[in-house]
C-alpha cells in the first residue's frame, strides 16, 4: 500500500532541531533543541492524524527521553492517533569493522536501540553498517553483523531494514553486497536525498526494486519553489519498479530555502500533492 508519511526529520525544525545523543555514562539521552520548538515530540502523532497522515519514522537523533515512562507515554500517543511508528531510525552504531571486538561493540549498541523500538511499539527499525571504508572484508564483516542484527529483531518481533545512508552504504553495490553477504531478507530505504550527485537516479533505479519505505527528499529553486521535474523523476522510479509501501515525506535542499519559505505541514501537503500526481489512486491514506 502506497501511502504518504512524515518523521521527525520532516519535523525538524518544529522540533527545535534536536540532536539528541546516548551518554554512555548514564545510558540516557543528552541534548536540547538549538531553537524554539513549536511542537512537542508527544503531540506530534495526533498532529500528523489531523493532516491525514498515519505512518511515522523516528530518529534516535530526535528522542529526547529513553526512560521508560517517556517511552510508553509517546507509544500511547501513537495508538491514541492510530498512527503507525513504521521504523526507528538507528542513526549511530558502527558495525562495519574486522575487529571482532569493535565490531561485537557496535552490535551490541544497535540491539540497545532496538529494544527501545520495542517499547515504543515501533514496526521495524532501519540502521546501517557506519561510516567506514567499504572494501570486500569490511563488506564481509558487515553482513555478519547484519545476520546477527536480524535475527535478533526478527525475536524481537522486528522488521529490520537498511538504507543508502551514511559513507558505508552511499554506494548501491556496496549496501547490496551487506545485504547479499547477511543472507537475510533485509528491508530497505530508498533516500532521494542520499543519492544526490550525478549518479542519483542510477543508485535509486539500483535499490528501489529491494525498497520497502522512501525517504523523499525535494530540491527547491530560489523562491522555495519545489522542482517538480526531479521530485517527480524519483518517484516514478519508483513506481515503475514496483515500490509498495509508506513515502516518509523528508526535507529539501537547499535546506535554508526549504524551511524558510513554507510552514511545515504546507510543505508537507505540498509534496504529498506530487506524489499523488505520480501514483494517482495507488496513494492511500494509510490509515
Amino acid at each position: 500500500m502506497v501511502s504518504a508519511a512524515v518523521s521527525t526529520v520532516t519535523l525538524m525544525k518544529a522540533l527545535g532541531k534536536p540532536m539528541y545523543e546516548l551518554d554512555a555514562a548514564s545510558g540516557q539521552q543528552t541534548g536540547a533543541p538549538v531553537e524554539p520548538a513549536t511542537i512537542d515530540l508527544l503531540d506530534v502523532p495526533a498532529a500528523a492524524a489531523a493532516r491525514g497522515f498515519h505512518s511515522f519514522d523516528l530518529s534516535v537523533y530526535h528522542l529526547p527521553n529513553i526512560e521508560r515512562a517517556y517511552l510508553g507515554e509517546l507509544r500511547a500517543a501513537f495508538a491514541d492517533a492510530n498512527v503507525e511508528l513504521f521504523q526507528l531510525l538507528i542513526d549511530t552504531g558502527e558495525v562495519a569493522s574486522t575487529n571482532p571486538d569493535e565490531r561485537n561493540a557496535g552490535i551490541a549498541h544497535i540491539k540497545f536501540w532496538m529494544e527501545i523500538a520495542v517499547a515504543l511499539g515501533a514496526r521495524g527499525v532501519r540502521y546501517v553498517p557506519g561510516d567506514g571504508e567499504p572494501t570486500p572484508e569490511t563488506i564481509r564483516a558487515s553482513g555478519e553483523a547484519f545476520r546477527e542484527l536480524f535475527d535478533f529483531a526478527a525475536d524481537l518481533g522486528l522488521k529490520p531494514a537498511t538504507e543508502n545512508y551514511r559513507r558505508f552504504n552511499m554506494e548501491a553495490g556496496d549496501l547490496l553486497g551487506v545485504l547479499e553477504h547477511s543472507e537475510r531478507d533485509y528491508g530497505l530505504v530508498a533516500d532521494f536525498g542520499n543519492a544526490r550527485g550525478p549518479n542519483k537516479y542510477g543508485t535509486l533505479e539500483a535499490i528501489m526494486p529491494r525498497a520497502t519505505s522512501i525517504h523523499a527528499w525535494a530540491e527547491v529553486d530560489e523562491k522555495g519553489d519545489l522542482i517538480s521535474e526531479d521530485f517527480r523523476h524519483c518517484l516514478t522510479i519508483a513506481r515503475d519498479k514496483g515500490f509498495d509501501g509508506p513515502i516518509m515525506l523528508q526535507y529539501g535542499y537547499p535546506v535554508d530555502v526549504f524551511e524558510n519559505t513554507r510552514e511545515v505541514w504546507a510543505r508537507a501537503s505540498e509534496m504529498r500533492e506530487e506524489v499523488r500526481a505520480v501514483f494517482g489512486d495507488a496513494l492511500t491514506d494509510g490509515a
